[in-house]
């Protein structure tokens, strides 16, 4: 495989890659045929008919673009229909959606808790909840992953010094693939009386008997948790985010969230596919059985090759490799054998937990997998076993 290294001087470099066609699980690249083995596409919903054909149908009846925010001209009956599907899957009063999911957790965050609160959040959240809780400038503290112990005490710490405390989590993690002690944090939001919001990127459509999220993956009631937020280019093959809610939380961010006031509406055909993507997980449950399948496979082959694969993981599977380097070789050399799998170092994650991000897909065929699981053998010598040493490189991208 002839691999682009964007004017680099290394041969490392595996970011940015011009894909050349309608993503999924294989794609055209150079000429030749790469399959992806990082994309977000848990279900494979990326390229069904009825999905395109919803959008295709939006921009022959609303256009390219609503013209305006959704506050003022930008609201139109597809954002409307989207809201109340979300709404009746999550199994809340009401949602509102936004342009990007990183603007929905900054929109919520600034727009509800400032200097009188506090933000307990969990220490592996996603950067744009960060950057929300620092615009904001509420003060937060870090918990230790999916500790509920360490959560209570802090909570025990400081729950009278504040007017409101939030606990921050994520229902499955980006980079670690697993999902939040969600019961035990919903104790612990009772007990304290605190509130509770959960970024479902990667858990919503995916999680549970119908892939409502981490709530139905742990049978709790959903109004037990006070808000949900989530990408809408993840699991849903489209853009933008959503927060689902009370009817009086909505109504207040609809007025009070500045990426609802400020930042263009949703556009109709991601708006549409949003629809269409939630009524295909509905009548293809199928999906999700398969993905399960999916997952036990590929994460026993590549444990049987001799990888260490971080655990508890689903659908995202972080195989750990340690180092950096490590870890730009290891893409860099998948990617010259046809798979494109991403790099994920620091400061995406710790110093030291380098890492091969793979997402498994319900669209993955056993011939794929085995075929990816072939290329892992052959290059299993050099990077199963923490010990061995690279090849001493400069593996750091530099202007040629």
């Amino acid at each position: 495989m002839r691999v682009l290294h964007w004017g680099m001087s290394n041969n490392y470099y595996t970011y940015q890659q011009a894909l050349e066609g309608k993503a999924g699980a294989h794609m055209p690249f150079n000429g030749e045929t790469v399959s992806v083995l990082s994309a977000y596409d848990y279900l494979g919903l990326i390229g069904h008919p009825k999905i395109e054909e919803a959008s295709i149908e939006a921009i022959r009846q609303y256009g390219t673009s609503t013209g305006g925010v959704r506050l003022l001209t930008g609201t139109n009956e597809l954002h409307l229909e989207s809201e109340r599907k979300i709404a009746a899957f999550k199994g809340t009063e009401a949602a509102l959606t936004f342009s990007s999911g990183y603007l929905t957790n900054v929109a919520v965050i600034t727009a509800l808790f400032g200097k009188d609160d506090l933000v307990l959040a969990d220490q592996f959240i996603h950067r744009s909840l960060t950057d929300g809780l620092l615009l904001a400038q509420v003060p937060f503290k870090h918990f230790k992953h999916n500790d509920a112990e360490h959560l209570e005490h802090l909570l025990q710490q400081h729950r009278d010094s504040f007017r409101r405390i939030l606990i921050l989590v994520e229902g499955t993690y980006s980079m670690d693939g697993d999902n939040c002690p969600l019961p035990e944090i919903i104790e612990l939001k009772k007990k304290h009386e605190c509130f509770l919001m959960i970024d479902e990127s990667h858990s919503f459509g995916v999680l549970g008997k119908n892939g409502r999220g981490v709530d139905e993956y742990y049978g709790v009631n959903p109004n037990d948790v006070s808000l949900y937020t989530a990408s809408l280019s993840k699991t849903i093959p489209s853009n933008g985010g959503f927060v689902a809610g009370s009817k009086e939380l909505i109504y207040y961010l609809q007025h009070g969230a500045n990426s609802s006031i400020f930042s263009a509406a949703l556009a109709p055909a991601a708006t549409a596919a949003t629809s269409a993507a939630l009524e295909v997980i509905q009548d293809e449950r199928w999906r999700l059985n398969q993905l399960e399948k999916n997952i036990a496979y590929f994460k026993t082959g590549l444990k049987n090759l001799g990888y260490t694969i971080r655990e508890p993981s689903g659908h995202i599977v972080p195989l750990m490799l340690g180092s950096d380097e490590k870890a730009y070789a290891l893409s860099s050399a998948m990617l010259e054998k046809g798979f494109l799998v991403s790099p994920i170092v620091h400061p995406a994650v710790s110093k030291g937990k380098a890492r091969l991000r793979l997402c498994v897909s319900a669209n993955y065929t056993k011939e794929l997998m085995d075929q990816s699981l072939a290329a892992f053998a052959k290059l299993s010598p050099r990077f199963s076993n923490d010990s061995v040493e690279l090849p001493k490189q400069n593996i750091r991208p530099k202007a040629s």
